[in-house]
């Protein structure tokens, strides 16, 4: 047991609470941890959590259940399981999505990095896979069902086509009724050399306003992931320059900005992890303490040792029902302030001074705080 640390802890808490700071951290230690329970359950403390050298998720206000990685803090934690990892893994070809199911990985995040590896409507435009899909429906556009079954299509690749005979008679619908509105407005103005007649045009100029009328009205994100192929999954390009694009509340939130965690960051002892302690992460582990304010002040006025490094004092049932009362016992001064406890050290483990009163226990007091 350090008395050195615990005055360092105690001088720690009273200049964070003077601060106002609402989250703190102290080292983690048994003794630490047992003050700290005891500082909590006398109401000293809003809350108390292991974590790493970072807050803890749990410290930061409650996430929405269907929208938690828009509301939650960032991300910290360096977990070898997160989803952050599997879609590093994904994206950089390591793994497939069948050996993440493989390896335990949850369903939700084997479901959420399913989506995120997909482009965006945006990223496959910007690719230049809407000038495939033009093509694809100006090529095949005007084929029956048969033409297109001796050709060879089926499944997927026929219903897309059939999908493109449909988009190219809406194409040329729109190119007639536009062409008929523009005669109209050069009747009116008594233009009636500058009209146009389909008959009169060439194909290629007719094809070159249904490919601008199919452009104007895009594609949806489907059929361009179609045309693209394998280059409809994002690469560490993507997801560094234009991040992802998730659904949160039905509403599609594009350009998240996502840290792919390689693998030589990670961290597969857990250090990061929030109440976890292993013989792997012990020494970077950290108590995170909520301090409490009533009106704009502090509930944790004051923190001073008792037993000092040098001298160490030890109480018995009457010195220390003496200082309960209020009274002095040697050189320990009586508990007179408004909220005050005394921690006190037992071989049942550390207890304020009236439960070690009430249960006849001696010991060696370690702190007060008020």
């Amino acid at each position: 047991m350090s008395l050195v640390n615990l005055g360092h802890v105690c001088s720690h808490l009273q200049n964070a609470s003077l601060a106002r700071l609402g989250l703190t951290s102290i080292p983690y230690s048994n003794l630490h941890l047992s003050l700290a329970l005891l500082l909590h359950k006398q109401g000293f403390l809003s809350r108390l959590s292991i974590g790493g050298p970072a807050p803890p998720a749990s410290a930061f206000p409650a996430k929405l259940p269907d929208n938690r990685r828009f509301t939650a803090a960032p991300h910290r934690d360096r977990s070898a399981r997160s989803p952050e990892a599997a879609l590093a893994d994904v994206v950089m070809g390591q793994k497939t999505l069948g050996q993440l199911e493989a390896e335990g990985y949850d369903r939700e995040t084997v479901d959420w990095v399913r989506d995120a590896r997909l482009l965006s409507k945006e990223q496959l435009e910007h690719d230049g896979w809407d000038t495939h899909a033009i093509e694809f429906v100006m090529q095949h556009g005007q084929k029956s069902r048969e033409q297109l079954a001796d050709e060879g299509f089926e499944g997927e690749t026929l219903h897309m086509a059939l999908a493109a005979r449909e988009r190219m008679q809406d194409a040329l619908d729109l190119f007639r009724t536009d062409l008929a509105h523009y005669n109209r407005e050069c009747e009116l103005d008594g233009k009636d050399e500058n009209r146009m007649f389909e008959a009169n045009m060439t194909q290629d100029a007719v094809a070159q306003r249904v490919r601008a009328i199919l452009r104007r009205h895009g594609f949806d994100q489907r059929t361009l992931q179609f045309h693209a192929g394998p280059a409809r999954f994002a690469t560490p390009r993507h997801i560094e320059q234009d991040g992802i694009t998730e659904t949160a509340m039905g509403v599609v939130v594009s350009r998240r900005p996502v840290t792919l965690l390689p693998e030589q960051y990670r961290d597969p002892f857990a250090t990061d992890a929030e109440n976890v302690v292993t013989p792997f992460n012990r020494a970077s582990r950290r108590l995170w303490l909520g301090l409490k304010y009533w009106e704009g002040e502090p509930v944790l006025r004051k923190a001073r040792l008792i037993s000092k490094p040098t001298k160490r004092i030890h109480l018995g049932v009457k010195e220390l029902g003496r200082v309960v009362r209020g009274g002095q016992a040697g050189e320990v001064k009586g508990m007179r302030q408004i909220g005050e406890v005394v921690a006190v050290s037992t071989d049942r483990g550390v207890m304020e001074a009236r439960e070690c009163v009430e249960r006849k226990i001696g010991g060696q007091p370690l702190c007060r705080v008020w």
